[in-house]
């Protein structure tokens, strides 16, 4: 049998061994099975509820479950490793407790600078001047979370008996659940050595996300539902039963 070789010449007679290895035919298998996400969507969104939808893209799946939803960061994130894949996604109910947190600024910054708060892997960042005091700050981070609507978390503002020098931000988790409790809240996550520290005369305390509490999931089944999946992928603790 001949045996032919893309580097080895063939007319080569000077007598060795000679290998060589051709990577042309790697990675060439199809894998055609679907893949599953079960999460959360917005109250208000277009999304149906228990049901099975293809999700060919993560903007359709910000336009359907909402932005910041749950389901739409899944899809988000798992288009980023799997872009063409064949997945469905199915919303349930929220039904539970949301988490929060609270991030509280004091005192009156004496340089100009910026807080450079990350909520899971987004970096906010807002700029403060010199003069700004904690409730200045408070309400400049409250624009900015507010202002990105693909955030898992809202803010709103809470005035303290401190006055004007403190401010208190409450976060709110978009969807319920206990997968809320485990969103990251970091300040200056990368540090002085890449710019990120509080201006001089500002002190800024992150609580971290809690009370998220477990939803309730309805189970309807369906003959679609049992369709070979290769992936399913949930991020829930909840209490599941079968609907009546």
């Amino acid at each position: 049998m001949t045996v032919s070789f893309n580097y080895i010449p063939a007319d080569n007679r000077v007598p060795l061994f000679y290998a060589e290895m051709d990577n042309s035919a790697a990675n060439t298998a199809q894998d055609s099975g679907p893949s599953l996400l079960i999460g959360m969507a917005l109250s208000d969104s277009d999304m149906p509820v228990n049901q099975l939808v293809i999700m060919p893209s993560k903007d359709l799946a910000k336009k359907m479950a909402g932005r910041g939803s749950q389901l739409a960061r899944m899809v988000e994130a798992y288009r980023r490793v799997d872009p063409f894949g064949e997945l469905w996604v199915i919303a349930v109910p929220d039904n539970g407790q949301a988490a929060t947190g609270t991030i509280t600024f004091s005192g009156t910054a004496t340089d100009a600078g910026s807080v450079n708060l990350y909520i899971g892997t987004t970096r906010v960042q807002v700029t403060v001047a010199s003069g700004d005091t904690g409730a200045d700050a408070a309400q400049s981070l409250l624009a900015a979370i507010n202002g990105n609507p693909d955030l898992p978390v809202t803010a709103q503002y809470r005035a303290t008996s401190a006055g004007p020098d403190q401010g208190t931000l409450e976060l709110t988790a978009v969807n319920s659940g206990t997968c809320g409790n485990n969103i990251p809240l970091k300040l200056n996550y990368y540090g002085t050595a890449s710019g990120e520290e509080i201006p001089a005369g500002l002190s800024v305390q992150v609580g971290s996300m809690s009370g998220g509490a477990a939803i309730l999931i309805c189970l309807q089944p369906s003959r679609r539902w049992g369709m070979s999946r290769s992936i399913i992928l949930a991020c829930h603790s909840a209490t599941a039963h079968r609907c009546s």
